[in-house]
């Protein structure tokens, strides 16, 4: 069963969204994505601010960021 590692709530859905941590594969990034309305954001900090979010469909293979990945990334 793979774990979702979260940062807090959405600015956006409040109380509705969680940021979960996830990796693109394709592009090898890391990302912070709301798992209800899926706007994305490149770090924490811009996502608990809600600033430079922006969505993105079907582009890229996301998958939940392991412990060891986010322990790496600091």
């Amino acid at each position: 069963m793979e774990e979702i590692f979260y940062v807090g709530q959405c600015p956006i859905c409040r109380e509705y969204g969680r940021l979960e941590i996830d990796k693109d594969v394709t592009n090898n990034e890391y990302l912070i994505i709301c798992e209800e309305c899926l706007v994305e954001w490149k770090n924490p900090q811009d996502a608990l601010k809600n600033i430079n979010g922006w969505r993105r469909f079907g582009k890229g293979e996301i998958r939940s960021a392991t412990f060891n990945e986010i322990k790496s990334l600091g």
